[in-house]
């Protein structure tokens, strides 16, 4: 892969890699086959209508956004550099987002039974439902013995192309390449499993936090005597990423939740942001999206900003045993998905022309997690997956 190994690819394969080598060996691999589980009682002109409009919408909303980030955010111009890493031509810049590109969009999962390392959950008890009917092993356990006490859904593996390859790496050669890197999380409680998935990978034990906000987490210490190389992650709820205050608060939208979080930025340099899935139509979410990275660009001109995409909820994650989705839900079955999910693409496609607009990077998770409607909290929350699960390999 031919991208210097600057502080951005540094940050993303931890946060990618991390996830997806403890799928990544050379074994047989199964494609999944598996049809829709929607009820698929609409007509072919029911389909080629709907996909007009959404196209439509699609095409509206983007050149709307186009035209406000010309108006307000013409004093920056990131063609070929991303602040906050080692990519400063515009051939980096085209070889990273095409290999981003690839990664998240031309991948598939597959179903590999190979016995192999994966996480176990140690913070909130609810990303570990799923397992609540397995009988614990002891911690002693061979892989091969843990493996075959393992759900069915951890077994899948996310398979990219040849031109595009994942790497495998252990949590040392991880710690080696986020070394100095000040991580801040900000966003809903998607944003907080995203949380708990570093801390179950680089902690061997639990810690104590809550779904509000988190204190400083190390995540690796320093490799020598300076302080900062040590590797630090924080987390901060904010449903909608406002930049309210603690002056402010007072002014808050109640059906929201909006921690405090902007004086924070100055200790990172590494920002992961995430609107969530609290609703606003389009033109809220794309002003209220671009005051906030204006805001972040211009007093922090050498911090890493990262938007994470959303990802589609699930309607019937609750039906027992299910797999897999062999396609993801069509342009008919998105329109009639509850709680507006099916405007989920359309204001991540926005985000994505905003954050690339300041020099940041858009993380394309929807992608992956688009057909995986197993393995989620359930009940009533099909957004979430369990851990380990599906968000072991892309972070909801």
């Amino acid at each position: 892969m031919a991208i210097h190994t600057g502080s951005l690819i540094r940050v993303l394969f931890v946060l990618l890699i991390v996830f997806f080598s403890i799928y990544f060996s050379s074994s047989p691999l199964t494609s999944i086959d598996n049809e829709s589980t929607l009820d698929k009682v609409y007509s072919s002109l029911d389909l080629l209508e709907a996909s007009r409009r959404r196209h439509q919408e699609l095409e509206t909303a983007l050149v709307e956004t186009r035209i406000e980030i010309t108006d307000k955010l013409n004093e920056f111009s990131f063609h070929s550099s991303i602040p906050g890493s080692n990519i400063k031509t515009s051939e980096d810049l085209l070889k990273f987002r095409s290999y981003m590109e690839c990664v998240t969009t031309k991948g598939k999962w597959v179903y590999d039974d190979t016995p192999r390392a994966f996480l176990i959950h140690k913070l909130e008890p609810l990303y570990g439902k799923c397992d609540s009917n397995f009988i614990p092993l002891n911690k002693n356990s061979s892989i091969e013995e843990l493996w075959s006490n393992a759900r069915n859904s951890i077994k899948y593996k996310w398979k990219t192309p040849n031109e595009c390859p994942l790497p495998s790496f252990n949590r040392k050669d991880y710690c080696s390449l986020i070394a100095g890197k000040k991580i801040l999380i900000v966003g809903d409680i998607l944003s907080h499993q995203l949380h708990d998935l570093l801390i179950d990978y680089f902690h061997d034990g639990p810690v104590q936090c809550y779904e509000r906000s988190c204190r400083n987490h190390i995540l690796c210490p320093s490799p020598s005597d300076d302080d900062g190389l040590s590797s630090v992650m924080r987390y901060t709820r904010n449903d909608i990423l406002s930049g309210k205050t603690a002056e402010n608060l007072d002014r808050l939208e109640m059906k929201f939740l909006e921690q405090s979080w902007t004086h924070h930025v100055f200790r990172h340099n590494v920002l992961i942001l995430n609107k969530g899935h609290h609703y606003q139509d389009d033109a809220t979410f794309r002003s209220s999206f671009i005051q906030i990275v204006k805001y972040l660009r211009s007093n922090n001109p050498d911090t890493l900003l990262i938007f994470r995409s959303s990802t589609i909820g699930h309607s019937n994650c609750n039906v027992p045993n299910i797999k897999p989705l062999f396609n993801p839900y069509n342009d008919y079955e998105l329109e009639n998905l509850p709680y507006n999910w099916g405007e989920i693409h359309k204001q991540n496609m926005i985000a994505k022309e905003i954050i690339e607009a300041v020099g940041g990077v858009y993380w394309n998770i929807e992608n992956v997690m688009e057909t995986r409607v197993d393995d989620h909290v359930g009940g009533r929350d099909c957004l979430r997956w369990c851990i380990p699960g599906p968000s072991d390999i892309c972070l909801v």
